[in-house]
């Protein structure tokens, strides 16, 4: 459960993501309870709906499994949340990037990539656009 303040803090980020210049085809969240509630607090901030996936393997993945997670991602969609933990969101983010980022909750990186598939993303193969912590807005 997300306490009073990680509920703001969902609901701040989910303003965030709305302001984005681009819509969401798919949000991708682990199943745990936290990370549904932020889903839903993004999703409802959005006018288009995203397609919600639940990734039973995002529940404490490592930055390995992470890896192999985004590019078994469908290639149907081309922008992609994915809400999950630490550390291996942070890990997944700095092999992307290589950047190294302190990923505490309702942290969003909006990272932009040029691929085919999503089979293609690899090391250091993505940009980050914008880099959002809770506290920044709001």
């Amino acid at each position: 459960e997300l306490s009073p303040n990680g509920i703001n803090q969902a609901i701040i980020l989910g303003s965030y993501v709305k302001d984005l210049p681009f819509e969401l085809d798919a949000i991708y969240h682990s199943p745990a309870q936290r990370t549904l509630s932020t889903t839903l607090a993004i999703v409802n901030a959005l006018e288009k709906k995203p397609r919600m996936m639940d990734a039973e393997e995002l529940y404490e993945a490592t930055g390995n499994l992470m890896r192999a997670f985004i590019n078994r991602l469908d290639d149907n969609f081309q922008n992609v949340a994915i809400v999950a933990h630490n550390p291996g969101i942070a890990e997944l983010h700095s092999y992307l990037t290589r950047k190294f980022e302190g990923f505490v909750p309702s942290t969003c990186a909006w990272l932009l990539g040029e691929y085919e598939s999503w089979t293609h993303l690899s090391e250091n193969s993505c940009i980050e656009k914008q880099f959002y912590y809770p506290g920044q807005l709001g």
